[in-house]
């Protein structure tokens, strides 16, 4: 089974969630050390019946700051969704600015445990799919958490897609979707948005939250 999904920051144009046709709405929470989404749409998603997800973003303000301490943050915003809303680190910029190491999947793990610590809940890994394939995964991240991972076909707009392009690589880990185009266009959203297709029932997504 699949399900469509957009993610949302405040980079997006204006929103109508009574518009958009697809299941689940992933909004920005959080970023770094002191960056807060107040005008999330975390609360609007619960309303409007979408699964929803809320994620954190890893280099806020192009910093790489203390990740233990970017885990507790984000808990720290996240802790009144427990049980409701699927959390996501959104890993996306290396951490020598350059080029993906094994050290950025060490930094993913490292989150990735201290979230578990203090929430009781796996967060979903949002990184793009070069970062998975082209290292070796943590057997805590292949045993504990899922990926999201992006990947293109090219960037022309789009609508929702069921079956989007990827490369042949085989990822030795749990997927739950890629997000497929940043230049996504569909009711309910004004201008571009990212979209996705994920491998998920509504059920297993609302056990994981």
């Amino acid at each position: 089974m699949t399900l469509q999904g957009i993610d949302l920051s405040s980079n997006n144009g204006s929103v109508n969630l009574n518009k958009v046709s697809a299941p689940i709405v992933i909004s920005k929470l959080t970023g770094g050390l002191d960056y807060f989404w107040k005008n999330n749409l975390i609360d609007e998603s619960l309303k409007a019946h979408k699964l929803a997800g809320a994620y954190h973003f890893e280099d806020e303000y192009h910093v790489h700051s203390k990740i233990k301490e970017q885990a507790y943050y984000f808990f720290k915003h996240f802790k009144p969704y427990l049980g409701k809303v699927l959390p996501i680190l959104d890993y996306e910029v290396p951490l020598n600015d350059k080029i993906f190491t094994q050290h950025d999947i060490n930094r993913i793990d490292t989150f990735c445990r201290e979230f578990k610590r203090l929430s009781g809940v796996n967060c979903v890994v949002y990184c793009s799919k070069s970062l998975i394939w082209n290292h070796v995964i943590t057997d805590y991240l292949k045993h504990n958490n899922m990926f999201w991972f992006a990947q293109y076909a090219d960037l022309k707009p789009t609508g929702y897609q069921s079956k989007p392009w990827t490369d042949n690589h085989v990822l030795d880990v749990s997927v739950i979707g890629q997000q497929y185009t940043p230049n996504g266009r569909v009711n309910g959203v004004n201008g571009a948005v990212d979209l996705s297709v994920f491998y998920i029932t509504s059920a297993n997504w609302k056990k994981s939250c």
